[in-house]
Formats: C-alpha cells, structure tokens, sequence
C-alpha cells in the first residue's frame, strides 16, 4: 500500500485501487466493479502470492458460512477477469485461487 497525497491505493501492474474512493482504475482509466467485485478484488490484492480457498473467501469477503456450497466466487472471478484483464489471477484446482504477486509474475515472463 502506497501514499498519494494523503489517500492510500493498492497498484497491481496497470491496476490502481483507491481506497478512500473505492475506485479503480486500468491504465488510468475508471474500471466500475460491484460492491462485492471491489471487495473480493481488495482481498485478493491483500493477500496475493497465497492460494486462497473458495471457503476462506465466502467466509472473509461475504461473511457466509465457510461450509456454504455457492458458485458466488467463481463467478465473482470471472467478473474481475473479464473487467480488468487479472491474467495473473490463477485457478488453483479443487481449491481456490491464488493472485500473483508482480515479481512471481516477472520472473515467469523471463
């Protein structure tokens, strides 16, 4: 997390997420994301690098059960894919998802 004149922003590659504004930005330019994609999008930023479970996120971002069976998730993810391009968002099989940190992201390119 980063200071810019006094308001804290998250920078993912060319993603910018303003916290006080709740607004994000894709190449500079506003990326309108639903209340509960902002949500989700926050916490995958908190915790890139980690493989979050499908019940970890329920449970954290909705506060629902985490023995709740939903496709609420996945559908989540495929909205912020589609809407920000996340090509380092990855499908961790029978899990979850885990986003890439920007040096894992660096090194896979080299």
């Amino acid at each position: 997390m980063q200071k810019d004149n006094e308001s804290a922003f998250i920078v993912y590659g060319a993603i910018k997420v303003t916290l006080a504004t709740h607004m994000v930005f894709l190449h500079g330019k506003p990326v309108h994301l639903a209340k509960m994609e902002y949500r989700l999008l926050c916490y995958l930023l908190q915790y890139q690098g980690r493989v979050l479970s499908r019940q970890q996120i329920l449970s954290e971002v909705w506060n629902f059960p985490s023995d709740l069976k939903t496709r609420t998730v996945d559908i989540h993810i495929c909205n912020i894919r589609k809407k920000l391009g996340l090509d380092g968002l990855k499908t961790v099989v029978g899990i979850g998802y885990r986003l890439q940190s920007p040096s894992e992201k660096e090194e896979v390119q080299q």
